[in-house]
């Protein structure tokens, strides 16, 4: 008796609908590169920015200076880096390698280096979410609505920061999104 040897249609079939799925997960990670990292950095800024503005929005003391990171609602953003502020000032400068690295090993997110940033503003900026009340136990208004203000000067247009291709709108009433 004559035994051929050889694949089932099934295995066969299996076989490239298991390496259609993998080219389908794999090519385009493998072909964006660095520029995929940049664009997960847009979507990481979203997420600061957010968070930034959730902090505005529910505690009067997110908009002081002196405030700490748990705490701060003001973002820097500069050519190459974004970050929140270090104590909540406003100084347009990114917090330290060492300070990101430690949050990052402790699982928190506080922002991103060696990028390439671009906005339709000059940069560096710093962007806070409501100002500051003077009844310092409470939100004031600009807070309360999670409205942007750059450099302490609310925003009257809407600001785009582009990283790696991807563009994040920051609304001037509060809306962030990067479509």
């Amino acid at each position: 008796m004559i035994r051929f040897r050889g694949f089932t249609l099934i295995e066969l079939i299996l076989v490239l609908v298991l390496s259609g799925i993998l080219a389908a997960v794999a090519l385009p990670r493998l072909q964006l590169g660095s520029r995929f990292e940049q664009r997960l950095q847009a979507d990481n800024l979203v997420g600061l920015l957010r968070l930034a503005q959730l902090r505005a929005m529910n505690d009067p003391e997110a908009v002081q200076s002196g405030a700490d990171l748990r705490r701060c609602s003001r973002v820097v953003i500069t050519n190459t880096a974004f970050s929140l502020t270090q104590h909540c000032e406003s100084t347009a400068t990114p917090l330290a390698d060492d300070v990101l690295d430690k949050g990052t090993h402790q699982g928190l997110f506080m922002g991103s280096r060696d990028l390439n940033i671009q906005a339709n503003r000059s940069l560096p900026l710093v962007l806070q979410f409501g100002k500051a009340s003077t009844d310092t136990r409470f939100l004031s208004e600009d807070s309360r609505l999670g409205r942007p203000f750059i450099n302490d000067i609310p925003l009257a247009e809407s600001l785009e920061i582009t990283i790696g291709g991807k563009a994040v709108h920051i609304e001037p009433e509060g809306y962030i999104h990067a479509p």
